[in-house]
């Protein structure tokens, strides 16, 4: 995303492009007490959606986020740039998708663990974080640019990221969805 941003993304002469990686950490500070307050809040009432659920509209989200990119590509200028509102959406979307599954995927495993073994799951559980940083490797070597050093021009750049990230949108859309629709009988064998 960082050289999406940098190569692709009309940021103004201010930013840099590796300023946008802290949106994600402004929108969590933002929104994580908006989000505890929901779920508290609909628990009260019974409508709190179920683990698997919230884990469903994670993925559906960051779906979403990568295909607010490719929309915004849609309206490039002709240099290749994307209007940054489009890069802030993507992140938005991100965090909220992070927010629906971080902070209750550590709470289910310690829930859905035998007592002996729920410290290793906790690990096993921040294991998947090690695993994702690899694939998140792999995907970025998708984005390279043949024959490309540090100039290139951006609407090859472009073309590349958005054939990516329409990829990674469906997906995850498709993810998200598919979870979505099995979330009812997941969380009846949770309890």
């Amino acid at each position: 995303l960082t050289l999406f941003t940098d190569r692709n993304v009309d940021r103004g002469d201010f930013f840099t492009a590796g300023m946008f990686g802290s949106l994600n950490s402004l929108f969590i500070i933002m929104f994580a007490p908006i989000f505890a307050l929901l779920w508290v809040m609909m628990a009260r009432v019974q409508r709190e959606p179920s683990t698997p659920m919230k884990f469903g509209v994670a993925i559906l989200l960051v779906g979403l986020g990568f295909y607010a990119l490719v929309l915004g590509a849609a309206y490039a200028g002709p240099n290749g740039q994307v209007a940054v509102v489009w890069l802030v959406l993507m992140y938005w979307l991100h965090t909220m998708g992070e927010l629906c599954l971080s902070p209750v995927g550590l709470s289910m495993v310690t829930k859905l663990s035998v007592q002996r073994v729920a410290a290793m799951m906790m690990g096993v559980w921040f294991l998947s974080s090690a695993f994702a940083a690899y694939v998140g490797g792999w995907i970025a070597s998708l984005m390279a640019i043949e024959g490309a050093g540090g100039d290139v021009p951006g609407t090859a750049s472009l073309a590349v990221y958005v054939t990516v990230f329409e990829k990674l949108g469906l997906l995850a859309v498709v993810m998200g969805i598919g979870l979505m629709l099995v979330a009812p009988i997941i969380a009846k064998r949770m309890r």
